[in-house]
């Protein structure tokens, strides 16, 4: 019969037999091979580019809460990151959490005495969904126990706090999520949302930073102007959650300039 497994067998063989047969393959793979690599710069660029958008984080924490997926404590917290925070401010002091996600950082810092806590997020979704908990807890609790102010607010806009009234602003993972683009608009990013935390900190605030980034990226796309660093950055050893090996953790902490201390700066 016309079509059988003997005529298909011969017109392949007669195909892979031609001259040029070779060179079609090989464009072929070429071919493939460069759809497979625009393909990937693709989802890179896509998957960097994400993280600055509100509206991703809005679908991302409605899933989480939606599918009751257990919070995410970015890059851990354990009693290592309380008592570095301890040391930088006392249970009167603002402190706030930028960027906070669902953080148990405020929360566990209420546990230890602290009063004035904030936390801040440009996800409408997360903040809404923090604010409900806090109205759950006093419910529970009473309205005189300390409360977590939450609030919505792009960070690279406008600051979160009134100018001068955090004693200590902590960032774990915040500025990891915009320099995590390695570009130009990152490090403007990273620039607007460092001058809101200049605004935000008091004469003699401070500045808590956790990252996974080394001094070379930190230097070109994160090192904040306006700010100058208290002491020589602290690299941990971490195993993180999800993470089969250690990575460094480093700690960095920034102050206001002397300067800034007897004038306003911008």
């Amino acid at each position: 019969a016309n079509g059988g497994p003997c005529d298909i067998m011969m017109i392949g063989f007669e195909v892979f037999s031609h001259p040029l047969a070779p060179v079609g393959v090989a464009v072929t793979f070429l071919a493939l091979g460069g759809l497979y690599m625009w393909y990937s710069a693709y989802s890179a660029r896509k998957k960097q580019t994400m993280y600055e958008s509100p509206a991703f984080w809005d679908r991302r924490y409605a899933s989480i809460m939606a599918n009751e997926i257990p919070p995410q404590e970015w890059y851990g917290l354990d009693d290592t990151v309380l008592s570095i925070v301890k040391e930088m401010a006392t249970v009167d002091d603002m402190v706030h959490d930028l960027g906070c996600g669902q953080s148990g950082l405020c929360s566990r810092l209420r546990s230890e005495g602290f009063r004035k806590l904030s936390g801040s997020d440009f996800s409408a979704v997360l903040i809404e969904a923090r604010r409900l908990e806090e109205k759950k807890r006093a419910s529970i609790v009473g309205p005189h126990s300390a409360k977590i102010q939450y609030i919505q607010c792009d960070l690279r806009r406008k600051p979160a706090m009134a100018r001068g009234s955090v004693k200590l602003v902590v960032d774990k993972a915040t500025l990891d999520s915009i320099i995590y683009r390695r570009s130009s608009s990152a490090k403007t990013d990273a620039e607007a949302v460092w001058r809101q935390v200049s605004r935000m900190l008091a004469p003699d605030g401070q500045v808590l930073s956790i990252s996974l980034n080394n001094e070379d990226i930190w230097t070109r796309y994160a090192r904040p102007r306006g700010l100058e660093p208290t002491e020589p950055t602290l690299k941990l050893v971490r195993k993180l959650d999800g993470q089969k090996v250690p990575v460094n953790v480093y700690v960095r902490k920034y102050k206001l300039p002397v300067s800034c201390t007897t004038r306003a700066c911008s």
